[in-house]
């Protein structure tokens, strides 16, 4: 099959939105925003497949390439890989991921990270030398009554956000803050809603009597429990659910392990034992 790899273009909105939409079988509204809000188009990448004679090319794959940081490395997320569905089955997305891995290798790039959309997804990834990393695990507890619980709702910027992370994660790997902004405006509409004080902060939806906290960074057990106390005292929620990263020293030995994320180391290996990745989608 003859094809060229490019940059996505405003021109490509409307076509790489309908693949995305049937892909992961979302709205329009959301592929859009996700192409020019998460990825951003400088940073999708269109295996086009040559049209016929004077007709255009049609896209025959695609993934975003999002440039992230971890101290003074660099790297790159790799997300919404997919493959036009009559397409599907022939190796496509595996030969454009590994053009991409040499030419961000030969760019002088130390890391490329992902989260697989699937045991399936994991497994070819492992075939491009993606190793597991950045296991979480899920802790489910009871909140006690606190009337004296005392934290804010919905007062963090992103900014500010962005700034507690890397205050508790320090070895955190960032993401691009329009990236960030767009992840959390898209939580917003989801009913997300952020509680905070001096001592760390949390992510939570709720879900019945249970909030579902996606993230929660705090100085120690203790001033976690304050958080989660604050929240019920707001929302009447007596249970939580809590996304932990395996390296947080929160409720240490708690919790159900899962597996999360990918890395490929693509200029020598380096010690990840601290490292946090964690998207907050």
């Amino acid at each position: 099959m003859a094809a060229v790899l490019r940059k996505a273009t405003v021109q490509d909105v409307e076509t790489l939105a309908s693949l995305r939409a049937q892909a992961f079988t979302t709205d329009m509204q959301e592929a859009r925003s996700w192409l020019q809000g998460i990825a951003g188009l400088d940073n999708v990448l269109v295996l086009e497949k040559a049209g016929a004679q004077g007709q255009p090319g049609v896209p025959a794959a695609m993934l975003g390439a999002v440039p992230v940081e971890c101290g003074h490395r660099r790297g790159v997320w790799f997300c919404g890989m997919l493959t036009r569905p009559e397409l599907r089955g022939r190796g496509l997305m595996s030969r454009l991921l590994d053009t991409c891995l040499r030419a961000y290798t030969a760019g002088g790039y130390d890391f490329a990270v992902t989260v697989p959309e699937s045991p399936r997804a994991g497994q070819a990834l492992k075939k491009l030398d993606f190793k597991n990393a950045f296991p979480l695990r899920v802790v489910r507890k009871p909140i006690e009554h606190n009337l004296r619980a005392v934290a804010e709702f919905d007062n963090m910027t992103v900014r500010r956000l962005i700034d507690a992370r890397m205050r508790y994660q320090p070895a955190c790997i960032t993401l691009p803050e329009s990236t960030v902004t767009e992840m959390i405006t898209r939580l917003y509409h989801k009913g997300m809603t952020i509680v905070s004080n001096k001592r760390g902060y949390a992510l939570f939806c709720q879900q019945g009597d249970v909030l579902q906290v996606m993230e929660l960074q705090a100085d120690n057990d203790h001033s976690a429990d304050i958080l989660l106390q604050a929240a019920r005292e707001k929302t009447g929620a007596e249970y939580a659910s809590i996304l932990l990263a395996e390296n947080q020293t929160l409720y240490l030995g708690a919790g159900k392990r899962c597996g999360y994320g990918m890395i490929r180391f693509l200029s020598g290996s380096f010690p990840i034992t601290d490292v946090y990745f964690r998207l907050l989608q």
